[in-house]
């Protein structure tokens, strides 16, 4: 429901005062401080630009715009979630297949609707599951509430992309998509943060047992 004749300037200063907010809640409660953190903190900033640009969503230049900062954002999520871990491709087959499925899925429903937009949906979809690789190879590295946080950070997030995605290029009458989207992208970044204040890494002591048995 729009309570004003032009919302813009007043979205543009709640979704400002929620990043603003959010960060402010990092800064007061991180406790360790990570070597990656300067990522996370360009990420947000690159979330934020892009939110403010997507209330302009009408206009083709700017859609794609903000979805590139989007983009962004979320590579640079993705290197904060980054851990020096040895990892082993089979367990991460399951991974990979929900992610061709989940991929598919959303193509077969919005393709006929997608034309110059295709690339950078696709591109789009591709840096979400991306991040929530990295994210899911933090297991093992952090302790568990921090890395169920952020997974279900990531679940939230792909709910939020898929209901953008769909009401953009599938149904514009979607049901309640506008509560839903910023609902779930709160509630992504909210979690996004609430795991890395919770975040404390787990020594791994796997190399160090190996080599002692030699």
């Amino acid at each position: 429901m729009k309570f004003t004749e032009n919302p813009l300037p007043t979205r543009f200063l709640t979704k400002s005062l929620i990043i603003c907010i959010l960060f402010y809640y990092f800064i007061l409660n991180r406790k360790q401080k990570h070597r990656n953190d300067i990522y996370f903190y360009v990420g947000l900033l690159f979330f934020w630009i892009g939110d403010l640009v997507l209330l302009l969503y009408e206009n083709p230049i700017l859609y794609i715009a903000g979805m590139s900062l989007f983009i962004i954002g979320k590579l640079f999520y993705t290197i904060r979630f980054s851990h020096q871990k040895d990892f082993e491709m089979s367990s991460l087959m399951p991974f990979f297949v929900v992610i061709f499925i989940y991929i598919v899925v959303i193509v077969l429903f919005v393709y006929d609707n997608l034309k110059d937009f295709f690339i950078p949906t696709i591109i789009y979809i591709f840096a979400s599951m991306l991040m929530g690789l990295f994210a899911f190879l933090r297991k093992d590295s952090v302790n568990k509430k921090s890395f169920y946080l952020i997974m279900f950070a990531v679940v939230v997030g792909v709910c939020s992309d898929s209901t953008a995605v769909l009401q953009s290029f599938y149904d514009s009458e979607l049901p309640y998509h506008q509560i839903l989207v910023m609902l779930f992208y709160a509630l992504f970044q909210y979690l996004i943060i609430l795991g890395l204040v919770e975040e404390k890494e787990i020594e791994n002591n796997h190399l160090s047992t190996k080599t002692a048995s030699f």
